[in-house]
């Protein structure tokens, strides 16, 4: 009887303690998920990101910071604090505050970490719950994220009038798309209807991926001459048809080059902007004729280098059905860097000399710091030997020039590498320049002499933004920075030596009023050389 007692008596303090832990992490949780009140006077814009996104918030410091010399036809009329950016605990929430010289109240932008246990819902409850509610959230760092966020802010009931929601890198047009139908799924842009993208969708991307390529004769597919676009049916593939499907024939129509996509089923991403490079190669009028072989690989994990089981399959039926020689094909890979890496990396295995018969084209999942500051272990150029076309969002070797009208904060330039030099581009930072300069537009315009209050009149003021900067579901509008960089390999032994160049990478843009694309950097890659050739 004293055994079952004891046994009892335990289990009571088990119990106790158990209770006495779910109440101390509520209390936890809570007390982590307090917004810092907003003084008297004065507005917040809430910045949802990680606690381990300390690198974006630096570019995002950097890029409101330069907005002190952005501000259109006003240089200087902005103050930028940026004192409490970066403090020593990172308990404590980081802050930019923005003036407005004479004018009343000041804008604070905070960074909210949001965790597993303190999610983005949680950060919208309690931001919410507060009076005021931020004029606007800031988020939406990957797709399914910014999806997860919108669908927060949709369904919560505010204080007072809706933020808007900021979407800085979310590129799909469609979240978690079906394979084979989309028809139920709702638009990103219109989850949350007081949406604006400052980001390109996937759509953009593809068309302007697409129309690129097609107009360069160093990397289009096929042979001039070709014309037309053919699109071929669907044809199951063999045993292993249920980790990679191959969604056409296997057969060549006369004529015609095959174009190789592939999707990771795992990743929305991927399938979204997969689909549009399928819709934008489908309706290209340009030659050569495509014929489109599609794969759905169902899981984007595998090893640093050596494909998973599906990759691999998918690798050996392209090697299989590459064009004949002296054709180039296109190889669509639209993933971040590690399953591009492995499967371009077992392209070149099975084929030491395909980047002469290939080029594979992405949207922005590649970062151009792959190929540019961590390429010796992202992207070793060398083992890598496949041109590839990417998309970005804004110059990412826009380096400050000089003779420059305004100069920049101090300590915020963005210097050119030096020879030997190799540091993070530029791409983020100008985004989130453009955002800043936009956003400060609204929150302090020029006919008041104070801070707005109200998130309707940061909406009306992007919707008469004269050149328009959003279209009228808040995407942003074509023809507003799209930016092509392409990474050439070099030839094995073409410069021999231990400043030996490993390849090039070259930035395109659209000048303004421009149809034609026109080359506006050129940088050098090799083991020790760095240098920017302008």
């Amino acid at each position: 009887m004293q055994r079952w007692c004891r046994i009892a008596a335990f289990g009571l303090v088990l119990a106790v303690i158990a209770c006495i832990f779910v109440l101390v992490q509520q209390n936890f949780n809570q007390s982590e998920t307090l917004p810092l009140p907003v003084p008297d006077g004065d507005q917040e814009v809430a910045w949802l990101h990680n606690p381990t996104s300390f690198e974006s918030w630096e570019n995002f410091v950097w890029g409101v910071k330069r907005a002190e010399m952005l501000r259109s036809g006003f240089p200087n009329q902005l103050d930028v604090d940026d004192s409490q950016a970066f403090p020593s605990r990172t308990t404590e929430v980081p802050e930019i505050v923005i003036h407005r010289k004479g004018q009343e109240g000041k804008l604070r932008i905070r960074w909210y970490k949001f965790t597993s246990l303190t999610n983005q819902e949680t950060w919208i409850t309690a931001l919410a719950r507060r009076h005021p509610p931020p004029l606007a959230v800031i988020g939406g760092w990957s797709s399914d994220r910014a999806h997860e966020l919108a669908e927060a802010m949709r369904n919560t009931s505010w204080s007072g009038s809706k933020p808007v929601l900021l979407l800085t890198q979310a590129t799909a047009d469609i979240v978690y798309p079906n394979a084979l139908t989309i028809s139920n799924v709702p638009n990103l842009i219109s989850v949350y209807e007081r949406s604006f993208r400052f980001c390109f969708t996937n759509r953009q991307i593809a068309e302007t991926v697409v129309d690129f390529v097609l107009s360069d004769t160093s990397l289009r597919p096929g042979q001039i001459g070709f014309s037309g676009v053919g699109v071929a049916g669907i044809a199951p593939f063999d045993h292993w048809s249920a980790l990679a499907t191959i969604v056409s024939h296997t057969w060549h129509e006369p004529g015609s080059i095959p174009t190789f996509t592939i999707a990771w089923n795992d990743d929305p991403y991927s399938t979204d902007l997969n689909l549009r490079f399928r819709e934008s190669l489908r309706l290209r009028t340009k030659p050569p004729q495509l014929q489109l072989i599609s794969y759905s690989v169902p899981f984007s994990t595998g090893r640093l280098n050596r494909p998973n089981r599906a990759e691999t399959e998918v690798v050996d039926h392209i090697l299989a059905h590459l064009p004949s020689l002296g054709h180039r094909s296109l190889l669509v890979i639209p993933t971040v860097s590690a399953p591009a890496r492995r499967t371009i990396r077992a392209l070149v295995e099975g084929d030491p000399k395909i980047g002469a018969r290939l080029v594979a084209i992405t949207g922005d999942g590649l970062s151009v710091n792959t190929f540019f500051r961590d390429r010796d272990y992202a992207w070793p150029v060398r083992s890598l030997p496949v041109p590839i076309v990417l998309f970005t969002h804004a110059n990412p070797f826009g380096w400050d020039l000089p003779g420059v009208s305004v100069a920049p904060p101090l300590g915020y330039e963005l210097i050119p590498p030096k020879q030997g030099e190799v540091r993070s581009t530029t791409e983020d930072i100008h985004l989130f320049a453009r955002l800043a300069e936009i956003l400060t537009n609204a929150v302090f315009p020029e006919d008041q002499g104070k801070i707005v209050d109200s998130p309707d009149l940061i909406m009306d003021h992007f919707r008469s933004l004269s050149p328009a900067f959003f279209d009228a579901e808040g995407n942003r509008r074509s023809g507003t920075g799209e930016h092509i960089v392409v990474l050439r390999p070099a030839l094995t032994g073409d410069q021999p030596g231990p400043t030996q160049i490993e390849g090039t990478l070259e930035v395109f843009t659209r000048l303004s009023g421009d149809a034609q694309w026109t080359r506006i950097h050129t940088l050098k890659l090799g083991r020790s050389y760095g240098g920017f050739v302008q």
